[in-house]
């Protein structure tokens, strides 16, 4: 899928749209449930908006024992 450079967020902004705290989605990031991206320059984390979103609907999708 390719992406639109324009459309990537920044966590804290990520997180406000997604309602939750900005380190409970980066701890996400880091356990792969949401696909991130690390600027190389600053280290900070940007998402993809769609592809987050798409990402958190199937992980709440799948059932945990």
């Amino acid at each position: 899928m390719k992406q639109d450079l324009n459309h990537m967020v920044s966590n804290g902004k990520m997180a406000r749209i997604l309602g939750i705290d900005p380190k409970t989605l980066r701890k996400w990031a880091k356990k792969g449930i949401v696909p991130s991206y690390i600027n190389r320059l600053n280290g900070y984390r940007y998402y993809f908006k769609q592809e987050a979103i798409k990402a958190l609907k199937k992980e709440s999708g799948t059932k945990r024992a």
